[in-house]
């Protein structure tokens, strides 16, 4: 088939998610620069800082052992398409004294991964036409989504004190909810910044949405991974929040399991009854002894994620007094994830940058644009990383900005 046929026989829903309405800022579709990227080439192996190694930073030792108990006859194979009953109740519970609300296992659904959650939730709530509010910067694979299901998405600034602590710019958040939006939607901790919400910024989308009958979706992958002792709070708790709220969390990055593709969507019982059809006709269900690890997910590992969280505060440290003695790179401190967003006052732009990361250095960053118009003139790094090999990288990404900006 030829490259002109299948571009003809490509869905409109499938073009947008190629983003062309950034042809204007990139010269061409975010898809077709992400291309760029992934074509560049460097003769030795590379060092990916979009995602943690988990080599370095393993599940917890028990990960193996539970899924080996199911796969040997302990769990089902074709379990409902919401989850194994018995892991919805243990979830439930486990949920519940994480964020200090009620959940029964009505309340959850198990997906095949967060991200597999976060677009089973959209597809029950979003409509063709449905206006959707989104934090800029946000977690890049969401808008992406919104443009697949045909809604318009309209950006509201993330603004951060300088200290860790976000909150979403209210004057732009309470004029777009006069329109009466269908969903907000945000991170918290903010992926990719790392900035957590502060109790006020969480108090005024919760009374946004109650004035504006909003529906909100709250990315909470990371919320067991803060440092410093940062207060985090969950919207869900808050005044009549828990019937008009979506919360999504998940094992993969703060207890490393991501290889085990199993998610959490914690949503009112109706609203997860949508979402069991839509993933009866996508993925079927979890992967089945997979869901099984979910049972001593939050319940049993508190000591992990504790030193879990000491090893990512010193590495997150480290970039961060990298950074600060280069001229030409500034950042915010992350109070939670495992990333931060650095910004490169030089001019030099986003795909630029990290094109010579990888062409020079072997080393693999996300672009700021991929995270939303705010994004642009950023990059995003993962710093949970094996020590050596980081510093070293970060000694690379100072370099590389010093020689574009020279023109070397």
């Amino acid at each position: 088939m030829s490259t002109t046929s299948a571009t003809r026989m490509a869905p409109e829903r499938t073009r947008r998610m190629a983003m062309p309405h950034w042809s204007d800022r990139l010269g061409k579709t975010m898809r077709a620069a992400e291309r760029e990227l992934e074509e560049a080439q460097y003769s030795g192996s590379l060092l990916d800082l979009t995602y943690a190694d988990t080599h370095r930073f393993p599940p917890p030792e028990w990960t193996l052992e539970e899924f080996n108990r199911a796969a040997s006859g302990g769990g089902m194979t074709y379990t409902p398409y919401a989850g194994d009953q018995n892991v919805r109740e243990a979830v439930a519970a486990n949920v519940s004294s994480a964020m200090g609300l009620p959940a029964r296992a009505s309340n959850v659904l198990l997906a095949p991964g967060t991200q597999a959650g976060l677009f089973t939730a959209l597809s029950a709530i979003v409509e063709e036409g449905d206006e959707v509010l989104l934090a800029d910067p946000e977690y890049l694979s969401t808008e992406r989504m919104l443009h697949y299901l045909g809604a318009r998405v309209t950006h509201i600034p993330l603004r951060h004190d300088g200290d860790g602590r976000a909150s979403l710019d209210e004057p732009a958040l309470r004029e777009a909810a006069k329109r009466e939006p269908k969903l907000l939607i945000f991170s918290n901790p903010n992926n990719p910044t790392g900035a957590v919400h502060t109790e006020e910024s969480i108090a005024d989308v919760a009374r946004t949405a109650r004035a504006h009958d909003m529906h909100v979706l709250v990315d909470q992958l990371y919320c067991r991974l803060t440092y410093e002792d940062t207060d985090f709070h969950h919207l869900a708790s808050f005044e009549d929040m828990a019937d008009r709220s979506v919360t999504l969390m998940g094992p993969s990055k703060t207890e490393s399991m991501s290889g085990y593709r199993i998610g959490t969507a914690i949503a009112p019982p109706a609203l997860i009854d949508r979402m069991e059809d839509i993933l009866s006709i996508t993925a079927l269900r979890a992967p089945a002894y997979a869901q099984h690890l979910l049972r001593r997910w939050i319940a049993d590992d508190a000591g992990y994620v504790w030193e879990r969280q000491v090893e990512y505060q010193k590495l997150r440290d480290m970039a961060i007094e990298r950074f600060a003695r280069s001229d030409l790179i500034e950042v915010e401190k992350a109070r939670g994830t495992a990333y931060l967003f650095p910004r490169c006052t030089a001019d030099v732009s986003d795909q630029e940058l990290v094109i010579a990361l990888k062409e020079r250095c072997g080393l693999v960053v996300n672009p700021g644009y991929q995270f939303g118009p705010r994004g642009v003139g950023h990059f995003r790094i993962c710093f949970a990383q094996e020590e050596k090999a980081f510093e070293s990288a970060l000694e690379s990404i100072v370099s590389t900005v010093d020689d574009l900006a020279a023109g070397r």
